[in-house]
């Protein structure tokens, strides 16, 4: 009896485990790649380098991807350790083939979206602010979501990379809303007066896409926890 409860209980343990260090690293390393990416693409654009702007631009443009896409695979490398899998190299490639084009596809998306929505007037009559939960939050379900399908395909089991994709993108979604309606409640609303010289949107983006990375790394964890063809959940985790 006590022996059947130990084991219950470092089962129950191991699984917190694996998802919170699946949060984490999750957190870490797209998060941190989009960060420092964003951050080193604007410095170098702001370089004081005689090189036309175009050039200058498409630069920045690549030293993102290059950023992102490092990020992709050092998570996917990561998550291999997480799930407990031996389809390191899989995980890897998925992490980096999966993050970087599901994140330019979004934010091309949502840059032609803002154009016909927000500076031509084709789209519903909204505010900036609702437009922009209706644009970001979806976009934080679609990346979510296309890096938890890619992890389940490296992992060739096709009915867990829907429920991780589900599941991520939920997690990632819900996270990035509640992150908006909050900083909304407390002064941060996106195109409000004076909203550009607080650099309110880029705020807002920011947190929550930290705050979804956080919770869809948990749900991909949570998950992945539960996977029937993993090793043994141990205290090694």
């Amino acid at each position: 009896m006590n022996a059947t409860m130990n084991v219950t209980l470092n089962a129950a343990m191991s699984r917190k485990r694996i998802t919170w260090r699946a949060a984490y690293t999750t957190a870490i390393f797209l998060f941190g790649s989009l960060l420092l990416g964003f951050g080193l693409a604007i410095a170098a654009s702001n370089l004081p380098m005689h090189i036309p702007e175009q050039t200058m631009n498409l630069i920045s443009l690549l030293l993102l991807l290059a950023i992102l896409f490092t990020g992709g695979v050092l998570w996917g490398r990561a998550m291999a350790t997480v799930a407990l899998s031996d389809q390191k190299k899989r995980l890897t490639w998925a992490g980096g083939l999966s993050f970087a084009p599901s994140l330019v596809l979004a934010g091309i998306a949502l840059s032609r979206l803002e154009q016909v929505i927000v500076e031509r007037g084709d789209g519903p009559d909204l505010p900036v602010h609702v437009v922009f939960t209706l644009l970001f939050v979806p976009a934080a379900f679609f990346v979510a979501g296309i890096g938890g399908l890619a992890i389940g395909i490296a992992l060739k089991d096709y009915k867990l990379a829907v429920r991780l994709a589900l599941g991520a993108g939920l997690a990632a979604a819900s996270a990035f809303l509640l992150v908006d309606l909050v900083m909304d409640a407390v002064g941060y609303r996106v195109g409000a007066p004076g909203a550009a010289e607080r650099a309110t949107m880029l705020t807002v983006m920011m947190a929550g896409n930290l705050a979804a990375s956080l919770a869809g790394g948990a749900a991909l964890g949570f998950i992945l926890s539960g996977y029937p063809s993993k090793l043994t959940l141990t205290d090694e985790i």
